[in-house]
């Protein structure tokens, strides 16, 4: 019984888990990667990086907090309405949490080769760490749910990666127009 509990609310925290790590990977990835490319600075690399994770796991934590009450009290309004007792699967509190320490965790993927490697040499490395860490969550998320394995990790990596090339684009352009230069 204890077992089917947990997978329960594994799978009532599914969207936290998967949404959490994907946005952190995607939007850390892109955004080191955009400034490492425009300034070439570790020093600003691990300060915006540091940044953009506490920030965006605090923000991604409100929103999801914020959302999950909202949905709750449409549910139980509906239901109501309709003379039922609402069945509410995620509580908003544990949401926040989950959705926090995931964005949390994945966003030092990317960050991480920063820490011990120079910035040229750091890039290749978080964007590789990043691109199986997107496959593994898309593979997991296709077992749980059921789906083809294969295409669940090809698809996240696939959708995911368009915000982290953006993100160097922009960076590079920067450099090269402005002639962006670490200080």
């Amino acid at each position: 019984m204890r077992a089917n509990h947990a997978k329960h609310r594994l799978l009532g925290s599914i969207r936290e888990i998967v949404f959490g790590l994907e946005d952190s990977l995607v939007s850390t990835l892109g955004t080191i990667t955009g400034i490492a490319a425009g300034t070439q600075s570790t020093y600003i690399v691990l300060l915006s990086g540091l940044v953009l994770i506490a920030v965006e796991a605090t923000s991604m934590s409100a929103g999801s907090y914020l959302s999950s009450k909202s949905a709750a009290e449409a549910e139980r309004e509906i239901a109501k309405e309709e003379g039922k007792d609402a069945v509410i699967e995620t509580t908003p509190l544990r949401a926040a949490i989950v959705m926090g320490i995931f964005y949390f965790l994945g966003g030092f993927v990317p960050l991480a080769p920063y820490f011990f490697l120079p910035v040229a040499a750091a890039v290749w490395p978080s964007v590789a760490a990043t691109v199986v860490i997107l496959f593994l969550v898309g593979v997991w998320s296709a077992k749980v749910t059921k789906r083809s394995v294969w295409k669940g990790g090809v698809e996240m990596v696939v959708v995911s990666i368009g915000a982290a090339i953006l993100g160097y684009l922009i960076g590079r352009i920067a450099h090269q127009q402005f002639g962006v230069q670490a200080v």
